[in-house]
């Protein structure tokens, strides 16, 4: 997976887009304190999105 924003939900919240960083894990919007991926397994969490690209972005 590569490192960046994705939608994500788990099965009693709307989704939301949380980012997502190697090295530390996923962070959720207004939280400091990552969770690592086996936690985020643990919790039921799922990506439900590609990786979000900034408005306008063209790939080359």
């Amino acid at each position: 997976m590569k490192e960046g924003f994705y939608w994500v939900r788990d099965s009693d919240n709307p989704p939301e887009v949380w980012r997502y960083i190697k090295q530390y894990g996923w962070y959720r919007p207004c939280v400091a304190v990552p969770i690592t991926l086996s936690s985020f397994k643990l919790m039921n969490y799922q990506v439900i999105s590609d990786r979000l690209l900034p408005p306008g972005f063209t790939p080359l």
